[in-house]
């Protein structure tokens, strides 16, 4: 615990790094799928996911109105599905696009 707000600030810096990196490089070539390493990429994402939550890191506030952690990631990942213009009879509703859930895991 005793270097914990250091390296929370150390991995925070990391990620920003990536990030403007990944913004920083367009993909043009279509080549550029058969890149190696790549696929190993988004497991890599995932586990750092998985270490936050499984450390119990989501439960920490991450602002001074105390949003927990994991209530910011599902903020960000919540669909906002688009609404669907029906013309019916010369008239145009606006009809909420239906998506189903994914199921759970088995």
């Amino acid at each position: 615990m005793e270097h914990l707000a250091s390296d929370i600030k150390n991995i925070k810096d990391s990620l920003c790094r990536i990030g403007r990196y990944i913004k920083n490089k367009f993909i043009i070539d279509s080549n550029t799928n058969d890149i190696k390493d790549l696929d190993s990429v988004g497991k890599v994402v995932w586990e750092f996911l998985s270490a936050v939550y499984n450390s119990h890191w989501d439960s920490l506030y991450v602002d001074n109105s105390k949003t927990l952690f994991k209530n910011k990631v599902k903020s960000k990942f919540n669909l906002h599905a688009p609404k669907a213009l029906v013309n019916n009879k010369g008239k145009k509703t606006v009809k909420p696009t239906y998506i189903s859930p994914l199921p759970l895991p088995i």
